[in-house]
């Protein structure tokens, strides 16, 4: 039987898998006011070809407005990707047309290249070490040199007097 409580526990699992998986393909958009014809008002109207081309492209945009006048950033992953004056991208434009938004999109391909890359280097090294730590009875075992017992071998003089193999040699 389903509860609210088992539901929110499954809502929470699968929002956290959620965003994990999608923060690669998750692009937050900050803006602030555009100051343009003496009045200084958000205008999202500037960040329409970019929205429209990251959309088309698979990415999940957020736009969020700020208090800064003339600002543009562009975050991925918490990290600040590009940075522009809102003024230099053109209004209600598309991506094509807008070389500012040609470079900004460039910027974001690249990025998403590169946390690609992290992300695999680092599921690599967490499965080598995983593999180094978890070595026990039910794994695999490895195979690394390991302390002999010395005391079992005979000494070199018994070899002499046995068969004679090192006496050989040294003639």
């Amino acid at each position: 039987m389903n509860t609210d409580k088992d539901f929110m526990i499954i809502k929470q699992q699968s929002d956290v898998e959620l965003e994990t998986m999608a923060t690669i393909y998750s692009v937050k958009i900050h803006y602030g006011p555009c100051n343009t014809f003496y009045c200084s008002t958000h205008k999202p109207g500037r960040l329409t070809g970019l929205r429209d081309r990251l959309q088309t492209m698979g990415y999940r945009v957020q736009l969020i407005p700020e208090k800064f006048e003339n600002y543009c950033m562009i975050e991925m992953c918490g990290h600040e990707i590009f940075r522009c004056k809102l003024g230099n991208l053109m209004f209600n434009t598309s991506c094509e047309l807008d070389p500012v938004c040609q470079r900004a999109v460039a910027a974001i391909l690249d990025a998403s290249r590169k946390f690609i890359r992290a992300r695999c280097h680092l599921w690599v090294n967490t499965i080598i070490k995983r593999r180094i730590s978890c070595i026990g009875s039910k794994h695999l075992i490895d195979h690394w040199a390991q302390k002999y017992d010395m005391d079992s071998f005979a000494p070199v003089s018994e070899c002499v007097n046995c068969c004679g193999i090192c006496s050989s040699q040294n003639k």
